[in-house]
């Protein structure tokens, strides 16, 4: 079976046609589902470009996207949402979504059944539902019990990272040569969750000031030091890769590719790729922001 899937930017109509859903028992390759659920960071234009690398790598991909900006939208946001139930990893990017319940549940129902999680950029914050809503909780508690983190605030400019020295033997940094380069995105904020993993920080600069948020009062300082990508095992058994990378020069680094890349082997237990297998990137321009 095939998909067609038919998305929007500023002015471009995109005509992306994915590999289908093909039963689990079929096959060996495992089945990661991308979930774009933005078009902040441009993901519609980033994860068609590594789910070809995930195929060329031996797995079978389906990415789930709707037309148009899905943060407007509070109907058919996410159609296909369902391919969740034949998935063996799910990532996610999505932001500020107000799903309707029958596209909400087989979010639901994939994190309860512990498999492997992982989170881009604004994943930490993929929900934006009203206080009245009884999925009100999981504005924070999505970012927070899924993937390790909430959402904060970020900061400007770009941001300067290094891997973990101590964790550098962790699966998700083999054959990671290096250990700084620098992130043309803005550096996010964190909370992390006991447990999680550090493998690679981020410094950059903003303005100083106070947050409220609904689990408490933050004081950002102009130069701010964070953790941009860790490793976890969340409340429900599923391994997890969350990282605030995920601007669309990341892509444009092998360290984070391939980051991300050993993350999805890691997360279904497939031997990782050795020092010579390239990993492949890719020169993407943001379609959401127009240049100054």
């Amino acid at each position: 079976m095939t998909f067609l899937y038919k998305f929007l930017t500023a002015a471009t109509v995109f005509l992306v046609l994915l590999a289908g859903i093909t039963p689990l028992g079929a096959t060996e390759k495992p089945h990661v589902v991308i979930v774009v659920g933005t078009l902040h960071y441009s993901p519609e234009l980033t994860m068609p470009a590594f789910a070809k690398e995930l195929d060329r790598l031996g797995f079978s991909t389906t990415i789930v996207m709707g037309e148009g900006d899905p943060e407007k939208k509070v109907k058919d946001v996410l159609p296909g949402i369902g391919a969740l139930a034949k998935a063996d990893v799910a990532i996610f990017f999505m932001r500020f979504l107000k799903l309707p319940d029958a596209q909400w549940q087989p979010i639901e129902d994939y994190l309860k059944s512990g498999k492997p999680v992982i989170g881009l950029r604004t994943a930490n914050h993929s929900f934006k539902y009203t206080k009245e809503h009884p999925r009100f909780a999981w504005n924070d508690g999505f970012g927070r019990r899924a993937l390790g983190t909430p959402y904060i605030v970020h900061q400007g400019g770009t941001t300067e990272i290094q891997t973990v020295p101590k964790y550098k033997s962790h699966p998700i940094m083999s054959h990671v040569a290096k250990t700084e380069w620098t992130s043309p995105g803005t550096l996010y904020l964190t909370r992390l969750e006991g447990g999680c993993i550090p493998l690679a920080t981020g410094t950059g600069t903003g303005k100083p000031r106070l947050v409220e948020k609904q689990f408490g009062a933050i004081q950002v300082n102009e130069h701010e030091a964070d953790i941009v990508a860790w490793a976890w095992q969340n409340e429900w058994g599923g391994r997890v890769f969350g990282t605030t990378l995920g601007h669309p020069g990341d892509f444009a680094e092998e360290a984070f590719t391939r980051m991300l890349v050993n993350s999805i082997y890691w997360a279904v237990d497939k031997p990782l790729p050795d020092a010579e297998e390239k990993i492949a990137t890719w020169e993407i321009q943001r379609a959401d922001k127009k240049k100054k």
